[in-house]
């Protein structure tokens, strides 16, 4: 028991710190900065390395540099800035502590160095500190990211192209890095700060002179394409891949096989998200690639690399179009539960939770084992992530994980009748949309849910009022499904509905190849799912686009496919529109007979819903194909 008011005045022990620090000096001086001798030193010393030195440090830095001459504060000053970095890069320990003690330390060495007295240390110490504040784990991302973009905007203002034109590029490209993390400030803007940077910086790293640095900031630059707003989408995308494939030619996996690893994973990353070229094979080449980078990326060599990329090959598993479905879902749980050993919730909180996210959305969306428990174990994944994505914290990732909860919620609902189920997804949903970004992925796909949820409560209870929001979301979808106000950065990240209506969209409006491409990996999703009605509509589309590009083959098929899935449904519009579509590819390929049979039923079915113009717009062919009949029957004759 402890007597009240007689308590001793806290204080930080400081001997333990001072011994170490001294010793850590020690070592420096007598390897002359020997990188592998002091990793060396600190990892014999892994337990020194604790919340005790982070809170003595400025306190040893006081005593050491005391009364001495301005020489040996310098000095000191120097060997507490080499602690930094050394800490910052040990790959042992607590890497959120190590972060800290860095910090500490940068600041600790700026005490002396001042821009007056020192400008060229004090450039460096600001520059080394922008870049521990860029990978910092404690405190608020968003405000980590403005310490260190004003960190480097400091060192830049004594490394000039013209004095320090190396150092100067340097700190550009550490600039780009963190103007492509920003959290503050409009996205796209700040993207295009990053792009600047980075082109700043490569007026100075050149393949010439500084071809390691040049192929580093290739990588970045190819980073900032990758996830560009601005610009077209499709030509964005190529750009980042010419850029990968530029720093390729210096990241070898000879010569630096972490590099080339690194630049694996995000040449996969923009082949996964690829507009240009076919869907199939962009998915194919992005899982290459990803498998290629896990070759060097080991969970023993470098375990928080490994499970960055084990997360997007669990992604690029999920949008995959060849092979089974069923197995490709399996691949993905398995590779998201990979990530999840290393990326625990103590370690690496936001990335937990992400990959958490994606795995109940691959539960969601499996086709093998119990329905009902595949749906149980999404449902406690996406509460496990919004343990970490909280409201407050992370908005956005709250409202998407909200949102796809809510999806989970509606098919447990389907299949225990409960409505508790319903109401609470409506609720998650409406909480969603009150912080979603107008027409992002995350805004529509919520509305179509909100609307999907409203009716089916609507169905169990008709209440108005009900019916009437949910017409309201679904019109509040679609029309923000448009080419030129869609987030097309996110594009494979909606619904496989959302995806069917937008491909249709481009298609209409005559970007064939994006649209072809949407509907394509929306059939894949949708072929698996319990939405036939929309897996009709999307063959339906695809078939169009199929016409229209003049394929006739692929076009007849897909309209077959989706002939008689809206002939399964009964719907007779579906059937009509298919029948036309149909009719009007076998006419352009010359089955006439044919492409009239089926002309004829659909001008049949047109009249019965009374839509006269489709109705003309059909008799029109059908009677353009009876006097090609004619005809041809007269060039026979003679």
């Amino acid at each position: 028991m402890t007597d009240k008011g007689f308590s001793k005045p806290s204080t930080v022990p400081t001997r333990d710190a001072k011994t170490f620090m001294l010793a850590f000096i020690k070592r420096v001086r007598k390897t002359q900065g020997n990188k592998a001798q002091v990793d060396d030193f600190l990892q014999s010393k892994l337990a020194k390395l604790d919340e005790s030195l982070l809170a003595a440090l400025p306190l040893v830095f006081a005593r050491l540099t005391a009364d001495q001459l301005p020489d040996e504060r310098k000095n000191i000053a120097r060997l507490f800035g080499y602690f930094g970095i050394s800490i910052r890069q040990f790959p042992l320990g607590d890497k959120k502590l190590n972060l800290e003690l860095s910090i500490s330390a940068y600041q600790l060495a700026l005490k002396v160095f001042t821009r007056e007295a020192f400008p060229q240390d004090w450039a460096m110490t600001q520059n080394n500190l922008g870049n521990a504040y860029s990978d910092r784990i404690r405190g608020e991302r968003a405000e980590n990211l403005e310490q260190a973009i004003a960190a480097y905007e400091l060192a830049l203002q004594v490394y000039t192209r013209k004095a320090f034109p190396e150092k100067w590029a340097g700190t550009q490209n550490n600039l780009g890095n963190a103007y492509g993390d920003r959290i503050r400030g409009e996205r796209a803007e700040n993207l295009e700060q990053a792009i600047a940077a980075y082109e700043l910086a490569l007026q100075v790293r050149t393949p010439e002179a500084f071809p390691q640095d040049w192929a580093t900031t290739q990588n970045n630059l190819a980073n900032a394409y990758l996830y560009r707003i601005r610009g077209e989408r499709a030509e964005n995308l190529e750009q980042a891949i010419a850029a990968y494939e530029l720093a390729w030619q210096v990241r070898t996996r000879e010569a630096f096989p972490e590099q080339w690893a690194v630049t694996q994973n995000n040449l996969a990353n923009a082949y996964r998200d690829r507009i240009r070229g076919e869907r199939v094979e962009n998915l194919e080449q992005a899982i290459t690639a990803y498998e290629l980078a896990l070759q060097v990326r080991t969970r023993e060599a470098f375990p928080e690399d490994w499970a960055a990329t084990q997360n997007n090959l669990g992604n690029a598993y999920v949008y995959r179009i060849r092979g089974e479905r069923a197995e490709n879902l399996e691949q993905a749980i398995t590779a998201y539960e990979l990530a999840l050993q290393v990326r625990t919730r103590e370690a690496f909180p936001q990335n937990w939770a992400m990959t958490q996210n994606n795995l109940a959305n691959a539960y969601c969306n499996r086709i093998r084992g119990e329905r009902a428990e595949n749906l149980e174990q999404a449902i406690a994944a996406y509460n496990l992530a919004l343990q970490v994505s909280t409201r407050e914290a992370f908005p956005q990732n709250w409202a998407e994980t909200q949102s796809n909860l809510a999806e989970a919620l509606m098919q447990r609902a389907t299949l225990t009748e409960n409505l508790n189920n319903l109401d609470t997804a409506i609720t998650l949903l409406q909480e969603a949309l009150e912080i979603a970004v107008p027409r992002s992925p995350n805004f529509i796909d919520s509305q179509y849910r909100l609307g999907n949820a409203l009716s089916r409560r609507y169905e169990y209870n008709p209440n108005p009022s009900d019916l009437e929001q949910a017409l309201q979301a679904y019109k509040i979808a679609l029309d923000a499904i448009s080419p030129e106000h869609y987030d097309r950065q996110h594009i494979w990240q909606a619904i496989p509905t959302t995806q069917s209506i937008l491909g249709s969209r481009l298609v209409h409006d005559g970007q064939w190849q994006e649209g072809l491409q949407l509907l394509l990996n929306s059939v894949n999703q949708l072929s698996t799912g319990s939405d036939q009605l929309a897996h009709a509509n999307a063959l339906f589309q695809i078939g169009h686009a199929h016409e229209t590009l003049s394929d006739w083959d692929n076009a007849r098929l897909y309209y077959r496919d989706a002939l008689r899935l809206y002939d399964h449904l009964h719907d007779a519009v579906g059937i009509a529109k298919s029948r036309h579509g149909l009719g009007s590819v076998l006419v352009s390929q010359g089955y006439l007979k044919k492409g009239m049979a089926e002309l004829f039923k659909a001008r049949e079915r047109y009249h019965q819903l009374k839509k006269t113009d489709q109705a003309a717009e059909v008799d029109n062919l059908y009677q353009a194909a009876q006097r090609a009949m004619e005809r041809q029957a007269r060039e026979v004759y003679v």
